[in-house]
């Protein structure tokens, strides 16, 4: 029976952490490691390839099951420069 809670709490884990979410828009600012999409806030470890003005989709998960927009809630995974 112990062994059954803690495979599921280790699948119920996995599933929460992989909240992939997309977000696409602008890029309105990039200041200290941030980088702002239509004003949404999200941390990027490289902005060396990015300009204000790109238009570009951010895949990234949210690791907190919190209802709120905080930059430190969200690891990126993905930028992509769109056309």
């Amino acid at each position: 029976m112990r062994v059954v809670n803690v495979v599921l709490l280790l699948v119920l884990m996995l599933v929460a952490c992989s909240n992939s979410d997309e977000i696409t828009g602008e890029i309105t600012k990039i200041e200290g490691g941030m980088v702002y999409i239509d004003k949404s806030p999200l941390k990027v470890e490289d902005t060396s390839e990015l300009e204000v003005g790109q238009n570009v989709k951010v895949t990234f998960i949210d690791t907190t099951a919190e209802d709120d927009w905080d930059p430190n809630d969200f690891e990126v995974k993905n930028i992509e420069i769109l056309e």
